[in-house]
């Protein structure tokens, strides 16, 4: 059986480790607006993070949504801080107390005078609540006050937070407020609060690499300034630089444009990040040529769940890019938890061993669902909202039509899923054995995945599901195609509109979306030094491909290896990454080039049928199928997605079909459309997005089908496919190519023998006909 490993469970949002390596140190804006409500803005919070300590300054309205995004659990959070004791900072202080309070680790509570006296008053205020809620585990307030430590500060502290060194600066406020500075290695960052002119801010901030600052003075698109300073031109003080006392008159509370970027060119900042915008648009034309008077370094216009760290910032000019920082859709995990090697499943790698950097390796940005109650499912990553059943199956034409005739739920805006959408469903938890249907490629948990109607003659993998997607080419006898997702096999194919035997309309099944139509949407940019930023998911990518094929392990350990850019937390992209690159509006037929923009560099090949062509491309993400489900893992076709059909070689799926090769062994064409299978893949590599360094061991949630399913989770069935049919010494001993059965030519013992093992006449031994045991003696 497949070793069972439990040490970590994943349930709603887990954080583990929120930056792209264990050494760097990364600020996330959570909000950067004010006590104004703004629909697009949550109010002053920034998460401080690096390896597992993480800090939260800040807690303003908005603050446990946009943590939710993230994937944040506030149970894991390290510290909480305050800049000052304004409602708009510390607004969702008690959600944020509480769930710490309810988590396991130990945390500290700092800030200025009054955090003491205000923490205290809360724990009374909700003792019965929370006494509650710990009763659930057996668990008492007393037990848990033991496990935090809360202190007032008074400015000009130094002490370190985890393995962050944090100094303290008192500064000039209508209350007590102190700013932070946050090292970490060689990396730092500074957060100010709200503030006007200091003269030591200069000293605290020197050589930081980010400045977070309030935005006081900025100039609005009506003409105004957002300013609580009535002296908007900056007085003779501010020009001068000149001590606090001249500036804190009654009524002002924040800067102007000129005593921000004073200060910052004083310090020498490295990056200035504004905060702390109102609910009025910035003219960030008019306002940056007011700051760059005074400061030439870059300029940041902060938006909500903007991340920064230092190797972004020394590689890209942030200035002409704050406008699009922000993504337009993020890409939902895999949900892949077990790590495998070439055919077995195996503990979860360490940086330094074999197979590390696989999809298991990291979490990014984790499946988390809303069940509306009102037959739709929300996904809480993406902001897509879903219909939870699928309905009869319909033909391609009937399905759009049926669109138009919706209004589940009482919307009218029901739409078809662009491919992009319906595979930002999958998860590759689901396992399948040839058309045998094992786990669902989807959480059942919320959506409904039939299967095929094996009484009517279907496969049991026949549950197909439309995207609003038609291939731009022709596949197999010049077929009009439809790309779908098959949830029950794990794979995108290009699917015929009409049957080439009868001509009759086929028919597959459809989940309909509504909101976010910018999902799938690229954005990219040639950054000039062999990387490709995509603003729309915050990922860069590999500009040039691995001009050569790998097998799956050399993937994984090219990916490790790479300097490109002058960064060194490149991967191999998991699935769904490497998908999301994929330009679905070309193809070698009609626009001689890879499905890919052409801002990318594609190596060309010739393909099985002596054409030209381009590659297929590694993802790190296993594809459980076959008698060793382990030993396969999903690419991306870029090119024609080849297949041989009755001696003919031919386009069978289209380009940008996810399908799966073995990892290691030689090529050769299998399965019913005769996939061809070239083991050696070309690779893509990728970095940035919301990285989690999975440390530990995962439990991977799989799902199970309906009442419908003809094979349940724990059947017999089940278990006999999760055996490790590794240890069948006989198929070790033949199988040559890895494929997890013994075909004639790696048979040593002749064709009568072969014949004898062979029980179905399929041309393989596979592991339920091989013998188990040495062979009997003769007497």
């Amino acid at each position: 059986m497949i070793k069972v490993i439990i040490a970590l469970v994943l349930s709603g949002f887990t954080f583990l480790q929120v930056a792209n390596a264990a050494d760097q140190l990364t600020a996330t804006i959570i909000g950067s607006g004010s006590p104004i409500y703004n629909e697009k803005r949550a109010s002053a919070s920034t998460l401080i993070s690096a390896g597992n300590t993480h800090i939260l300054v800040d807690m303003g309205n908005g603050t446990q949504a946009n943590l939710n995004k993230l994937g944040v659990d506030p149970r894991n959070l390290t510290a909480l801080v305050f800049t000052h004791h304004h409602l708009d900072h510390n607004e969702e202080f008690v959600p944020m107390f509480i769930r710490s309070l309810l988590g396991r680790g130990t945390f500290s509570i700092i800030g200025p005078p009054n955090t003491v006296k205000f923490t205290e008053a809360n724990l009374t205020l909700y003792d019965e609540d929370i006494s509650y809620r710990l009763s659930k585990t057996q668990r008492t307030v007393a037990e848990r006050q033991k496990a935090f430590e809360v202190k007032d500060l008074t400015g000009g502290e130094s002490f370190k937070i985890g393995d962050i060194i944090v100094t303290t600066l008192k500064v000039p406020h209508t209350i007590y407020t102190l700013a932070y500075r946050f090292d970490y290695h060689d990396q730092s960052v500074v957060i100010t609060g709200d503030l006007t002119y200091s003269d030591e801010l200069p000293m605290l901030a020197k050589n930081a690499d980010f400045m977070i600052i309030d935005s006081g003075g900025m100039i609005m698109k009506d003409g105004r300034r957002k300013s609580n300073n009535k002296n908007k031109k900056g007085s003779k003080a501010t020009k001068n630089g000149s001590n606090n006392k001249s500036r804190v008159s009654k009524g002002h509370a924040h800067l102007n444009l000129a005593d921000s970027s004073r200060m910052a060119d004083k310090a020498n900042v490295k990056n200035l990040v504004y905060t702390h915008f109102n609910s009025t648009t910035v003219d960030t034309v008019a306002s940056l040529e007011e700051i760059k008077k005074n400061y030439r370094g870059n300029v940041i216009f902060s938006e909500d769940l903007m991340v920064l760290t230092k190797a972004i910032a020394s590689n890209s000019n942030l200035t002409s890019i704050t406008h699009n920082v922000t993504s337009s859709y993020a890409i939902v995990d895999t949900g892949q938890r077990l790590a495998y090697s070439n055919n077995d499943v195996i503990s979860l790698p360490t940086a330094s061993e074999k197979f590390f950097g696989q999809d298991a390796s990291f979490i990014i940005n984790a499946p988390s669902y809303t069940d509306n109650r009102d037959g739709t499912i929300t996904d809480n990553i993406t902001g897509l909202t879903w219909q939870k059943e699928m309905g009869d199956k319909l033909t391609f034409e009937a399905a759009k039509k049926q669109v138009q005739e919706i209004r589940l739920a009482g919307y009218s805006d029901w739409r078809l899923p662009t491919i992009k959408e319906l595979y930002s469903l999958i998860q590759f938890s689901g396992s399948v054995k040839g058309d045998k249907a094992l786990y669902p490629f989807i959480d059942t948990t919320y959506f409904n995945q039939p299967i095929g109607d094996t009484h009517s003659g279907e496969r049991e993998i026949d549950a197909q599901t439309w995207s609003s997607t038609e291939y731009v080419g022709k596949t197999m006898s010049n077929d009009d195609t439809v790309f779908g997702v098959n949830f029950v096999d794990g794979r995108i194919k290009g699917y015929p509109k009409y049957n080439p035997r009868t001509n009759d309309a086929n028919k597959m099944y459809f989940r309909l979306v509504r909101g976010n139509t910018d999902y799938g949407k690229n954005n990219f940019v040639d950054n000039g030094d062999g990387t490709v930023s995509d603003r729309a998911t915050e990922l860069m990518w590999q500009q040039v491909d691995s001009n050569n094929g790998l097998n799956w392990q050399a993937a994984l350990q090219h990916a490790q290896q790479s300097t490109l850019g002058g960064y060194n937390d490149w991967r191999l992209p998991n699935a769904k990454e490497l998908q999301s690159i994929v330009d679905y509006t070309r193809s070698p037929e009609t626009s001689n080039s890879a499905a890919i923009d052409p801002i990318f560099k594609v190596s060309l090949i010739e393909n099985e049928g002596g054409e030209q062509d381009y590659p297929y491309y590694w993802s790190s993400t296993t594809h459980l199928d076959g008698p060793v489900p382990e030993a396969g893992a999903v690419y991306i076709a870029f090119g024609k997605a080849l297949g041989e059909m009755r001696g003919k070689t031919m386009d069978v799926h289209g380009a940008g079909a996810q399908r799966s090769d073995p990892k290691t062994g030689e090529p050769m064409s299998r399965g019913p459309q005769g996939d061809m299978i070239r083991v050696e893949n070309y690779v893509r590599l990728v970095r940035g997005g919301n990285v989690n360094i999975a440390t530990g061991e995962l439990t991977e949630l799989r799902s199970e089908y309906g009442e419908i399913s003809l094979v349940q989770k724990n059947s017999p069935e089940i278990n006999a496919f999760e055996a490790k049919s590794t240890s069948n010494k006989f198929i070790n001993r033949f199988d040559k190519n890895s494929d997890g059965k013994v075909e004639l030519s790696e048979f040593k013992a002749g064709k009568q023998r072969f014949s004898h093992f062979d029980k179905n006449n399929d041309g393989y031994i596979s592991p339920d006909e091989a013998p188990s045991g040495p062979p009997k003696k003769s007497r």
